[in-house]
Parts: C-alpha cells; structure tokens; sequence
C-alpha cells in the first residue's frame, strides 16, 4: 500500500503545468496506484515522492547503521539518531539479522563507502523478511561481487593475481562513451591471452589479464561468482536509495518469491550482471511475480547479462511498473539473444516517464523497448532512441 507523506523527496512533486491524460486501454490501476503525469516542457515527471509509496512503518521503525570501515558485527547497530555511526555493524547482512530480530520494519543506513564479495546478503543466505529501507548514508554506497583492490603480478605478457570464480572482467580506469567500464573480452586459453591486448582468462584459481601494460590496484573489476541484491524470500515492501550494484549470478538485482508488495529505487544503479553458467544469463534488473507498484527514479540498469530492466507477472497478475528518469545501456553477452533495454512480460502494466534518459537501441540482438504478451499494456512517455 502507499504510505503516508513524509515529503522528504520533494524534487519529485511538482506543481502541476500540463497534465497529460492516460492513453485510451492503458488500464493503469488509478485507484490502486494514483498517478499524475505532468510535462515540464523538457520532460516528464510525475507527483510522487518515493519515500512515501512504501511502508510508512519503515520511517519510523529501528534504524540499523553499517560502517564498513569502523563497524563491528558483534555491535547492536543502533545510533542514537539516524546517522549516528558510533555502534554501527560491519556488514549490510548482519543489519539484516539485526533488523529481522525487531519483528517490525526497519532501515538500514549504510555510511558512503565500498563494500564487497558477501558483504550484502552473505551470499544470499541473509535476506530481510520485513518491510525494509536500505539507504546510501553521506553518500554512494557501492557494492561489488568481488574485489575493489587487486595486487597484480608479472606473469609474462600478462598480469596475474589469485582471484577464483571469476566471471567477468572490466577496466574501470576506462569508461565507454555512457560511462560504463570497458569490458575485457574472455580468451580462449592463457596463450591466446597473452598474446592479445584487452583480454583475460581465468587459470584455475589465478586470474590473468592482458591490458598492455600493468594494472593499478583499482584499475580492474573483478566480478565473480556471487549473488548480488538476490532476495528470493523477502516479500514485504522495500526500497533503495543511493545504493549501487556490481555483479551477481542471478542479476544485480532480483526479487522472485510471489508477493503483494512495492518496490522502490531511488538513485541506484544495478550493472555488470555475471552468470556462473553463461549459457544462463540474467537480467541486470530481475523483478518477478510481484502485485504491487514497482518504482524506480534515477536509476540506471546496464551492462547486464542479458536484458536491463526485465519485469514478469508469470500467471500473478497486478504488477504496475513506473521509472521515471532511468536508464538501461549495452546490454547482453554472448551467446545471450534479445538482450534488450526494458522489457516487460504476460499483463504488465507499465509506464516509462522519461526526463533526461535514453534508452538506446545499442542492445545485443535486441531492442530498447520490448515487451511480451498481447495482454501487456505500457506507455513510453518521451522515450528517446539514440542511434
């Protein structure tokens, strides 16, 4: 259900200016999910405030703080106001713990930093299971499945370093033109890479890259085999603010358990999704069998391993999907077919509000927009291709 003003995200109210009206058989649920589309003149925005289509128990409830830098998980987390880091936990996971133990909703507030391997969900073994806000605190939280900090060696035409269960790599010193790490392409055998510029190749449990020259500590992603934001029992309201993904093997992000429930994010990004099977790849964005709102605001789902933003009602309908001002670039690896932007599935609802983002057609053997099942209804509202 929605929650009840807290206001605190007012860059998403506006005053109304010219109210456009919904498509004719768009069926949008508006007694449900009451929405109003304005156009500012350089794009399209809507009245709502993130913060508030959620649990409002949320903002009240206990507020669990993480501080990869100073935490302990042997400590209780709480603060004596939100932001108050002086007993925080080490590890998003052991937040989880703590908050579940309430019985109640929660939040957990992470301090600006990098956190990495299982340091969110353990894994995927450590999940909330109440309605639950997680919130970039000072700052970008960044979460990757591997590595921030690499030694590398010399190995001869290579540089190598004891890292298993890698899945994909990346340069992160060079970025593409949508600013996304530059992917190094797989080599068929450590010759072949060392032969070859921009390419790696795992060796057992040592990894080796060819990049011409030696790698900065921080100068390689190192994405491996572990789940990412995976949460395949929670089924209560959650929502994310500031947070951003690298890696996992079922997407960055993925919710599965059938669930009446919404989803927000806000200011997250979700990339880079790594397969341990490639012949199974997933989306970036993996949202399934969920009856509720699903809402995303600046949030950019990219370089996944299949599509970018992917939504399934599989035989549970009511899911009403909404981004406003979000993104879904270079997605797809092989041998991956119809990798696209955005897609949705059976009687999706969904509506596509977009103010400075592009959905590019740039796609592997796949389309910006794509959506599956004659009984699907959505709405690009400005959408624009780039070519």
């Amino acid at each position: 259900m929605l929650g009840a003003g807290l206001g605190l995200h007012p860059q998403y109210s506006i005053l109304a200016l010219d109210t456009l009206d919904f498509p004719v058989r768009f069926e949008w649920d508006q007694g449900r999910f009451p929405v109003q589309v304005t156009d500012r003149g350089g794009g399209f925005v809507s009245n709502l405030i993130p913060r508030d289509l959620v649990d409002p128990a949320i903002w009240t409830g206990v507020a669990i703080h993480v501080d990869r830098v100073t935490g302990d998980d042997g400590n209780s987390g709480l603060g004596a106001i939100d932001g108050d880091f002086i007993g925080a936990k080490r590890t998003i996971y052991s937040a989880f713990a703590a908050g579940n133990a309430t019985g109640a909703p929660y939040r957990v507030i992470v301090k600006a930093g990098e956190y990495e391997e299982s340091a969110f969900t353990r894994n995927g073994n450590d999940e909330p299971d109440q309605a639950v806000a997680i919130l970039g605190w000072g700052g970008p939280v960044h979460y990757r499945t591997g590595p921030f900090s690499v030694n590398w060696s010399n190995a001869g035409g290579s540089y190598s370093a004891t890292v298993s269960v890698v899945k994909r790599v990346f340069r992160t010193d060079i970025l593409t033109s949508d600013g996304n790490y530059t992917e190094l392409v797989k080599a068929a055998d450590l010759v072949s890479c060392q032969a070859t510029v921009g390419t790696w190749f795992p060796d057992g449990g040592t990894v080796h890259v060819n990049i011409g020259s030696q790698p900065t500590n921080d100068g390689i992603a190192l994405i491996r085999s572990f789940h990412g934001a995976r949460f395949m029992t929670h089924t209560s309201d959650m929502y994310l603010e500031d947070i951003h993904f690298e890696g996992g093997i079922t997407g960055a992000l993925h919710f599965d358990p059938v669930s009446t429930r919404n989803i927000v994010g806000v200011n997250c990004s979700f990339k880079y999704s790594a397969p341990s099977n490639p012949n199974v790849p997933l989306d970036a964005v993996r949202i399934r069998r969920t009856n509720g709102l699903v809402a995303f605001f600046d949030c950019d789902a990219s370089m996944g391993a299949k599509d970018g933003w992917s939504f399934h009602e599989d035989g549970n309908g009511g899911m009403h999907v909404l981004l406003q001002n979000c993104s879904g670039l270079q997605n797809g690896i092989d041998p991956a077919t119809s990798c696209n932007g955005f897609t949705t599935h059976d009687a999706i609802r969904s509506f596509d509000r977009i103010g400075r983002h592009i959905w590019p057609v740039a796609q592997r053997n796949g389309s910006a927009l794509y959506s599956i099942d004659a009984n699907m209804a959505g709405w690009g509202d400005g959408c624009r291709p780039r070519y």
